[in-house]
């Protein structure tokens, strides 16, 4: 915090009438104040920049990028800032992802206002108020349905799956499979929506995962 005690606050959020409800909560703290709303990760990278934030509310889905993967970013970059992840609908993808990239905390929107400036002052001095009691049972649920999802595929969409996890590319997956690139990323694009991830990486890094807890 800076010398007056006030924990100043960036936030990320691509609709303008959250940014404008969440300033107007957290405006009402005498301990909070907000250094600039934004809607886009490089807004927020410039913004963080150019303004010291010990606190990031960064909202998990955003229009056009992850919202997880910016706050991995926002921890490379500026490792002192604090995140508060926001999400609009439960996952335990999403509070998963949050957990390991190092968020303090990890919120529904539809929480109420003393949920969120507990959150802010918590992380603000330094504490991790995602519960690993929850993390652990999402992991869990997680892979139970994603085996069970895996083994409904066809043998093709398996082995893809497995030389995805292996970091093989679009070409090398390819000629492994007998199909040509094109096919492979129709079947691989077909999987993200089937998975519910959002590129490669996730679904590489979930697939591993799953594989390795079954194995």
């Amino acid at each position: 915090m800076t010398e007056a005690s006030t924990i100043r606050v960036a936030m990320c959020d691509d609709h303008a009438m959250v940014r404008s409800a969440l300033a107007m909560v957290l405006d009402r703290e005498p301990d909070i104040e907000i250094v600039g709303a934004v809607a886009t990760g490089p807004e927020l990278l410039t913004l963080l920049a150019t303004a010291k934030s010990e606190v990031v509310i960064l909202d998990v889905r955003l229009q056009d990028e992850s919202g997880v993967e910016l706050a991995q970013r926002v921890r490379v970059d500026f490792p002192d800032a604090k995140i508060v992840m926001l999400t609009s609908f439960e996952s335990d993808s999403a509070l998963i992802s949050s957990f390991e990239v190092g968020a303090a905390a990890y919120l529904l929107k539809t929480g109420n206002a003393e949920e969120l400036v507990s959150a802010i002052r918590g992380a603000a001095m330094g504490l991790c108020l995602i519960n690993p009691v929850a993390v652990r049972d999402a992991l869990a649920r997680i892979r139970a349905n994603g085996v069970s999802l895996i083994d409904k595929l066809d043998e093709t969409d398996r082995q893809i799956l497995r030389l995805l996890a292996d970091g093989q590319s679009d070409k090398q997956i390819a000629e492994s499979v007998f199909l040509s690139v094109q096919t492979v990323r129709n079947r691989v694009s077909r999987l993200l929506n089937r998975f519910g991830k959002e590129n490669r990486t996730q679904l590489a890094v979930f697939v591993a995962r799953v594989l390795a807890e079954a194995a």
